[in-house]
């Protein structure tokens, strides 16, 4: 990861610290351009096929991990045999049958990045058939291959700043991706000035690795390299917008996300991207490979 801007390198020659121009937002009205229906979703036996194998590599690495974290009493050899007894577990078909006794402890599940990606690749509709009034079950199959695209995108991202905010010492409510925040929202602030909505993966300090979300940014009023509202149409609320506001923490290196999304605890006892109401960590542009979506 990259180290925290320091208060030497903040300069006015710094092009990091240069004011951008004022804000921009598209032409994508969640009511219209969104789904009418809300992200939730039953299993099905493929569905959690393509779960298993988009996360197979962050389960491999867990157990992975796991076996080293055991083995540290036995020395190097152990954190060695540890990690490698791990990786073999994974491959041998512990993965899959971990995230599907996990998965299914929950009757429902979302599909918020096949929702979100699906939603930014119909728009604009030009003529064609309004994404508001597609079908939930004949569109589900798409929607799940477009969640499978933003999880090869995304996936590995969101285990790295999920991992680094929820196990690193000296954590804090406010996440230590400054320098990263900042390249982020140049990159989601050239998308939307070219006229392209972006999928945004949202992480969070959740204790379930699971409790990721993808919303679609479509507006952006930036003030400072760290300071902007984000305008989005998150995917567990049909035809409504909302906003993420990011901003410099005191601390150095860090950052504060404050959303009006829905995060932190649920009624159930799990957390929603975050421990915290309206809390983020991180938000970062996804993209993966470009494709027209017909219909």
């Amino acid at each position: 990861m990259d180290a925290p801007i320091s208060a030497a390198e903040a300069t006015t020659d710094d092009p990091l610290l240069t004011t951008p121009p004022a804000g921009v937002l598209l032409d994508f009205d969640p009511k219209r351009d969104g789904f009418s229906f809300a992200n939730h979703f039953e299993w099905t036996d493929p569905d959690l096929t393509l779960l298993s194998e988009a996360l197979r590599p962050v389960v491999m690495g867990t157990f992975g991990l796991s076996g080293a974290a055991l083995g540290l009493s036995r020395g190097s050899r152990g954190v060695l045999s540890g990690g490698v007894l791990g990786v073999a577990g994974a491959i041998g078909g512990a993965s899959d049958r971990l995230v599907r006794s996990v998965a299914t402890r929950w009757p429902s599940f979302g599909l918020c990045g096949g929702m979100a990606l699906a939603a930014v690749e119909r728009w604009p509709a030009k003529g064609r058939v309004a994404t508001s009034d597609l079908k939930k079950e004949l569109i589900r199959p798409l929607l799940r291959r477009r969640q499978e695209a933003t999880l090869r995108a995304g996936l590995a991202r969101f285990a790295a700043y999920w991992s680094r905010v929820r196990f690193l010492p000296g954590a804090t409510p406010d996440a230590p991706f400054a320098r990263l925040l900042t390249r982020e929202l140049d990159r989601i602030e050239a998308r939307v000035r070219e006229g392209r909505p972006v999928v945004l993966g949202l992480v969070g300090d959740a204790p379930d690795p699971f409790a990721l979300h993808q919303v679609v940014a479509y507006g952006l009023d930036r003030t400072g390299p760290l300071t902007s509202t984000v305008t989005v149409y998150d995917p567990n609320r049909p035809g409504q917008s909302g906003t993420i506001q990011t901003a410099p923490s005191p601390a150095t290196g860090r950052t504060r996300i404050r959303t009006d999304l829905t995060t932190g605890p649920r009624p159930s006892g799990r957390c929603h991207v975050s421990t915290r109401p309206g809390h983020l960590s991180h938000i970062f542009a996804i993209e993966p490979r470009r494709r027209s979506v017909l219909g």
